[in-house]
């Protein structure tokens, strides 16, 4: 898992992967075996682990890739973790011993479930695998017997460039950290958390045979825990299972076309020198910061309550200021939030979510207000189940109108259909089952119907990872996207209201929940959508800067001339009512 300058300790592996070149790695021998048929067997790998166990993480990735036959490891390196060993100085040693003993703590204090770093016995897993303890003639020659397509080297155990030359698709790895910064990429999450970064970056990297660069195969911008680095990084592992399994699916599929797009992937500048752990001083330091930080969350906690609210910006107004917006506030025992609006006449019927404190259920409810944003009656119940509701998308289609509610606690994207507007709703169909979809966003663009949805990796958070499905009709049948995810980025991912057009442009509200859940909504405007592409770029952003009582705002949608939103507003307790604020 560590990544510590291993480009200056490639010697005598080197050499003898160097004298074996000329006999196992010809083209066009390798051209000759690979018939029509083999193109569809498993792909053939070598695993590369960090000793005789392997994190849970890595053992559900390589479960599912052989269940779907779409990869097999046949080869085993038992690669010794070298850390505390290649550290010669006593010093060194020392440093490396005391932040051994952070992470243990750290993992004592905060761990999840379930467990990314939980340890499997290796042997256990591939007992019928030939298995080596450590890189020599015997393993090469195994490498050139078994034609392997993919050294699989998860865990950084292997010197740089060591063994790419000797499978057909590379060394596929991992990389923590900003590109290029030794400190960040060797210490994956302690920076990030030490020093309040709010996302931790990172990638699944492969250096292809006659290669000296890495490039990027998937890269992650997961949210950063604010008190612990293994809370950090058992979602970032469980992310990574994920994205490995796909992308091993994907090379398997069609391993032409999945060599052809990484001409287009971008270079991946790795750590040129080692870093050390961080020393003594600053571990200290980091635990200072941590305990402040405790404190000062466990403070605020008792000291206000947060609540969700809804804000309304009349058009003609620019850009939205917080302080600028007309919030409409709910009693003290429940929140209001994902609101989506329609105009009919001078009125917004602006259909939301209601959360009741004492059973942390939602439903679907529904506020009027005119066009001065002023609500013309309180809220009228208009869809209850069994399970949590939230975002209610509305939206007409052929002459009716229909609502996507989130409904992920069954694992599906279920479709109502208005009986009679605006209060009488009843189940259309199911349009996708069996997924965990969050904040389901469907459009109708370029003559076929997309939907967006954030569909976690298992044991994942539900922030950052954007999953896109399509179909001809809006009643389907419903596609995944082949490149699912298209986005994992926690600060644009997760949709945050309706696909909006200006001026022939398409932009999609996104939420940035980087520095806390909810926190800003960022605007990017759609580039390129179709079934093999997904690209945006963000153009704007909605933030709570404006009033120091709004924490964040996570709903963005617009209705003629009216532009509603949520926000997140800090009160405090011993000071709230049970009235609206004023606008």
């Amino acid at each position: 898992m560590r990544d510590r300058g291993r480009g200056h300790r490639c010697t005598g592996a080197t050499v003898l992967v160097a004298s074996l070149l000329p006999l196992i790695c010809d083209q066009d021998a390798f051209a000759g075996t690979m018939t029509d048929d083999h193109s569809r067997a498993p792909l053939r790998l070598l695993l590369v682990a960090g000793g005789s166990t392997i994190p849970s993480w890595l053992l559900k990735c390589l479960e599912d890739v052989e269940r779907s036959g779409a990869a097999r490891v046949v080869l085993v390196l038992e690669a010794a973790d070298t850390r505390v060993r290649r550290a010669r100085r006593f010093v060194q040693q020392v440093r490396h011993v005391l932040f051994w003993l952070h992470e243990r703590m750290d993992r004592l204090l905060f761990r999840r479930s379930p467990d990314a770093f939980a340890p499997m016995s290796l042997r256990s897993a591939f007992v019928d695998r030939r298995t080596f303890t450590e890189l020599n003639d015997r393993l090469f020659r195994a490498l050139q017997e078994e034609a392997i397509d993919v050294v699989l080297d998860p865990l950084s155990a292997l010197p740089d460039g060591s063994l790419a030359d000797l499978a057909r698709h590379g060394v596929w790895s991992t990389s923590f950290g900003r590109s290029g910064e030794p400190r960040t990429q060797s210490t994956p999450g302690f920076w990030e958390v030490a020093e309040g970064c709010p996302i931790t970056e990172t990638r699944l990297c492969m250096q292809a045979r006659e290669s000296d660069k890495k490039v990027s195969l998937y890269e992650s911008v997961a949210p950063t825990d604010r008190r612990s680095v293994s809370r950090s990084l058992n979602h970032v592992y469980w992310k990574l299972s994920d994205a490995l399994a796909g992308k091993m699916r994907l090379l398997w599929e069609d391993p032409d076309a999945f060599v052809e797009r990484l001409k287009a992937a971008a270079p991946f500048e790795g750590a040129r020198s080692a870093s050390m752990a961080p020393g003594i001083g600053e571990v200290l330091k980091a635990w200072s910061v941590l305990t402040r930080r405790y404190v000062s969350d466990k403070w605020q906690d008792n000291r206000y309550l947060e609540q969700w609210a809804l804000g309304f910006q009349p058009a003609g107004r620019g850009h939205m200021e917080m302080g600028a917006v007309r919030r409409l506030m709910p009693p003290m025992d429940r929140a209001w939030a994902d609101p989506f609006p329609l105009q009919v006449g001078n009125e917004y019927y602006v259909f939301h979510e209601e959360l009741l404190f004492s059973t942390g259920k939602g439903s679907i409810v529904l506020t009027v207000v005119d066009d001065h944003a002023r609500a013309l009656d309180r809220p009228v119940p208009i869809l209850e189940q069994d399970c949590h509701l939230s975002y209610p998308l509305v939206f007409q289609w052929d002459g009716e109108f229909f609502m996507i509610p989130e409904t992920e606690s069954r694992h599906q994207v279920e479709l109502y259909r208005c009986i009679t507007f605006p209060g009488q709703w009843e189940l259309e169909r199911v349009l996708i089952s069996d997924v965990r979809a969050f904040d389901s966003t469907p459009v109708f663009l370029f003559g076929r119907w997309w939907l967006f949805a954030t569909v976690p990796a298992f044991g994942a958070g539900t922030t950052d990872e954007l999953h896109l499905f399509c179909a001809d009709s809006l009643l389907g049948p419903w596609t995944p996207h082949r490149r699912n995810p298209i986005k994992s980025d926690v600060r644009s991912a997760r949709p945050a209201g309706r696909v909006f057009e200006r001026h022939g442009q398409f932009y999609r509200p996104a939420q940035d929940c980087s520095r806390r859940y909810g926190y800003a909504v960022s605007i990017n405007r759609i580039l390129q959508l179709d079934d093999e592409t997904y690209e945006e770029c963000e153009v704007d952003r909605v933030t709570p800067n404006g009033d120091p009582r709004v924490a964040g705002v996570h709903t963005f949608n617009l209705a003629g001339d009216m532009t509603v939103i949520d926000c997140l507003v800090r009160r405090r307790k011993r000071r709230a009512t049970l009235v609206a604020s004023p606008p």
